[in-house]
């Protein structure tokens, strides 16, 4: 599926995490351009992990430490094993003609640590990928067994087996610091601000312009958040209905007017990335509908926010996350047939607009 990077110019909104409800505030001023004669030096930087950073920009680094982003991938230590074996034997989920199986010493291989409180991720040798899901945590009271990641017959006994599976689309966004190399492995400083080595090593009154969040900007903008969180509409690999799409939490954003009327500093507006709510989420205000009523002046209640920022709650992944098209694309006109888990989007209108934005959806 095609990306609509472009279509969001730079007034993008996203949910930061599930279950986040938003509205629009007060504009804020627009991130600073990359100077295009320090990208190169730039460009060379390297990773240095949160520590680092915590030294310098101590009560940032502390709340963000607090945030649903910073405790999405945690250390194995961090949970209480019962039972746990010391090794296991995995087949690669991966390489499809490997059909022999792996014994892995847990004490011996690189052990990422876990991904959503769930999925032990790991580097297992001589597997075709660098990180994989070797094992899936499941709590019983305040204990956790492991558990097969994914279980299949590999070698056709009739017996099912341990797959690992690719982590690598997983990491991307769980755990950017694993394939960045980084001293962080989960969600850091530097999965937003870019690689800060360069700026470290700069002196005090040289430093603004030696870390980038992308090759354009300095400081993060939408689309820095929309690298994890764009949920276009997809094609359901089964029925070929276009459906709506959870798994990132911005569901129909690119098509609200908040986006397209470039009236907002987009994500940015409402939500604030470094710190979380009273209610554990990165809005700005601890009742979403005050951030509404900042520009809608009292026009927006409770009521009127959960109509417009409608929740699928019957998601089959288990995304339970508000409609960020803000009305454009109401529930009641979708189409949806109530008896499918997915949400089928068959307003012929809402078709026209999605396929015209997203043009490998009409083939």
């Amino acid at each position: 599926m095609k990306k609509l990077k472009h279509l969001i110019l730079s007034a993008g909104l996203l949910s930061m995490v599930a279950l986040v409800a938003v509205g629009c505030g007060s504009t804020q001023t627009a991130a600073p351009k990359a100077d295009a004669t320090k990208t190169t030096a730039t460009a060379a930087a390297t990773y240095v992990g949160d520590d680092t950073c915590n030294s310098c920009h101590g009560t940032k680094v502390t709340a963000f430490h607090t945030t649903k982003h910073s405790t999405a991938f945690q250390p194995l230590s961090a949970f209480k094993l019962s039972n746990a074996p010391t090794t296991l034997t995995l087949f690669d989920g991966v390489d499809t003609n490997n059909t022999k199986p792996t014994q892995v010493d847990l004490s011996k291989i690189k052990i990422y640590g876990v991904m959503m409180n769930e999925y032990v991720m790991a580097e297992v040798p001589g597997f075709k990928n660098k990180i994989y899901r070797i094992a899936k945590l499941v709590k019983n009271g305040d204990q956790y067994t492991l558990d097969a990641a994914k279980s299949v017959d590999v070698d056709k006994d009739g017996k099912p087996d341990w797959q690992a599976a690719d982590g690598t689309s997983c990491a991307s966004c769980h755990a950017p610091g694993v394939p960045a190399n980084s001293p962080s492995a989960g969600i850091s400083c530097e999965s937003c601000h870019g690689p800060g080595s360069n700026h470290v090593a700069a002196p005090d009154d040289k430093k603004k312009g030696t870390i980038m969040a992308s090759s354009r900007n300095a400081l993060p903008d939408s689309d820095t958040c929309l690298k994890c969180h764009n949920s276009d509409p997809v094609k359901d690999a089964t029925t070929g209905a276009i459906v709506t799409n959870n798994h990132q939490g911005t569901r129909d954003w690119a098509f609200s007017k908040h986006n397209t009327s470039g009236m907002t500093n987009g994500c940015l507006t409402c939500h604030g990335p470094h710190k979380a709510n009273a209610n554990g989420v990165l809005i700005k205000k601890d009742n979403p509908v005050d951030i509404c009523n900042s520009c809608h002046e009292g026009k927006i209640d409770q009521a009127k926010l959960d109509a417009i920022m409608w929740k699928n709650t019957t998601d089959p992944n288990g995304h339970v996350t508000r409609d960020h098209s803000f009305g454009a694309m109401k529930y009641q006109d979708m189409g949806d047939d109530p008896a499918t888990k997915q949400i089928e989007i068959k307003n012929q209108t809402y078709l026209d607009i999605i396929k015209k934005a997203l043009p490998d959806l009409a083939k």
